[in-house]
């Protein structure tokens, strides 16, 4: 089973557009070219995905779908699979038969290969066929040329390195207990077998681990995410916060230091909540002449998040050095290393308009986006933009050196915030939210909780969807926030699911 539901694809929510064909029918030639596209990889997102059975405008999926007629189903896989032979080296995408809206369709995932370049024939059918090079650098199949061919062998004598296999870890440092928590997240099909399925088929299916004739090798992908001590592997695989609350910054001793260790997707999770408890207040400001109040953060949550995660995301993990958080009185600063690719313009990239071509961890930013830790590709620093301008804070700012040791982002507290207050502060180590209620809203409660608290007051019976319709919001991200604001008893449900109701304490 592909583990990306064919559901969660046609949303558009998880994968670009350009990494999915969508075909009405059944045409050898140009499945065979678009699996050879994608198996190169050419943009170093990790392939793509086909769907058979449905037609395609302008990029979008026609729905509800025709379907391929059940009669020759068994055919089209048999075909698939003889005319997959002839690409070169041997590549076989996965292939799951589905049922959508009542209509049958062929669905292939076709992962970014490890022994490429490939090539496939430009028309199956010939007795000699003439085989090329097909790749894809936007929307449009074409055949790699010139200058073209040269970044591509040069691109697979040097796989990602979270794709690489970890040659010291074994199956036993995997925790079955991540695995299950990451596959109900994601809402991915293989959560239904999670009682029936070994830890070993469950890696494979995920394209975490490579099949061996004596077990199986795992990726760092799957280290990163899925042991324990992620650390024991790869040193300083972790976040460190520190907490400075004298203006002296560095020159005083007046700090508070916490690390987060685990899988990452974890240490992300937990910062981001001590951050979110510890640092983020909402003020509200009246005004004697009108009936709204202006509200705004010391910090959006949505922009420290992407800043976060980006730095996690881009980060290398062969440099023995941790993604630091630094807060002072005024601002907050987050360090990965090393910084930015040389060919990416720095002025591009503080404008939110640089296009990454190359992505050093791209199965992080795949595994990240399917659980709603990040958006598409290339879209952080605009996120982070929107945000700030939202909140009306200040632009961020970022440095790295000439030659891109390291990346440094700064976000500046919003200028309404008094700066003595914060100076007082005193972190907790609790990482829950923090008592207090300024006009019937929590302390240390998110942008997105914000949101999902003022609904509950309006319709103590409203449901999930319903919360994400009105707020904007995914149903997982209402889900999640829900989660941490039950934990946490800033909102208690009483009765059951369909008839009960929320209370906002």
């Amino acid at each position: 089973m592909i583990p990306l539901k064919l559901k969660t694809l046609l949303d558009g929510r998880v994968v670009e557009s350009d990494r999915v064909e969508y075909k009405k029918g059944w045409n050898p030639n140009e499945t065979i070219q678009t699996i050879c596209a994608y198996a190169n990889d050419w943009s170093n997102t990790n392939g793509g995905y086909i769907v058979l059975g449905i037609a395609e405008e302008d990029g979008l999926p026609v729905l509800p779908p025709e379907g391929l007629p059940v009669n020759i189903l068994d055919k089209i896989q048999q075909e698939l699979v003889q005319y997959c032979k002839l690409i070169t080296p041997s590549y076989t995408p996965q292939i799951e038969l589905v049922e959508y809206q009542g209509k049958h369709l062929i669905y292939l995932w076709c992962s970014g290969g490890d022994a490429g370049p490939y090539k496939a024939p430009v028309n199956v059918f010939d007795k000699k066929k003439q085989l090329e090079y097909w790749i894809k650098p936007a929307s449009v199949k074409t055949v790699a040329k010139g200058s073209e061919m040269f970044e591509l062998y040069n691109k697979f004598n040097s796989v990602p390195f979270d794709d690489r296999v970890n040659r010291d870890a074994k199956i036993d440092d995997i925790r079955r207990a991540y695995l299950e928590d990451y596959l109900r997240d994601s809402e991915s099909s293989l959560a239904s077998g999670i009682n029936t399925r070994t830890i070993e088929d469950t890696l494979l299916a995920l394209e975490v681990a490579n099949a061996t004739d004596t077990g199986i090798d795992i990726r760092n992908i799957g280290v990163l995410m899925f042991c324990e001590k992620p650390e024991k592997f790869f040193p300083y695989a972790q976040i460190d916060v520190v907490f400075f609350r004298s203006p002296e910054r560095e020159g005083s001793d007046d700090f508070t230091e916490k690390t987060f260790k685990g899988p990452i997707q974890n240490q992300v999770r937990e910062a981001l909540s001590y951050i979110r408890t510890m640092v983020i207040e909402e003020k509200v400001v009246k005004f004697p002449d009108r009936a709204e109040a202006d509200r705004f953060y010391s910090y959006p949550y949505d922009a420290i998040e992407e800043a976060l995660v980006n730095a996690v995301f881009h980060k290398s993990y062969q440099i023995r050095e941790p993604v630091e958080v630094r807060i002072y009185v005024d601002c907050i600063i987050i360090i990965n290393y090393p910084g930015p690719e040389m060919y990416i313009d720095m002025d591009d990239l503080k404008n939110g308009k640089a296009i990454s071509r190359r992505y050093r961890n791209r199965r992080i930013g795949e595994f990240f986006k399917e659980i709603d830790l990040s958006e598409k590709m290339s879209t952080g620093i605009r996120k982070i933009l929107s945000a700030l301008e939202r909140n009306g804070s200040p632009p961020p700012e970022f440095k790295t050196s000439p030659g891109r040791e390291y990346m440094q982002v700064t976000i500046n507290m919003h200028q309404g915030f008094d700066l003595d207050h914060f100076a007082t502060k005193t972190p907790s180590d609790d990482g829950g939210v923090k008592d207090g209620v300024k006009d019937g809203v929590k302390d240390g409660v998110n942008e997105n909780q914000s949101k999902i608290i003022a609904l509950m007051k309006e319709n103590s019976r409203i449901t999930i969807p319903q919360v994400a319709q009105l707020s904007g919001l995914s149903e997982r991200t209402v889900q999640r926030e829900i989660k941490v604001l039950v934990d946490n008893m800033v909102v208690v449900r009483k009765g059951g699911r369909r008839t009960g109701t929320w209370e906002v304490m």
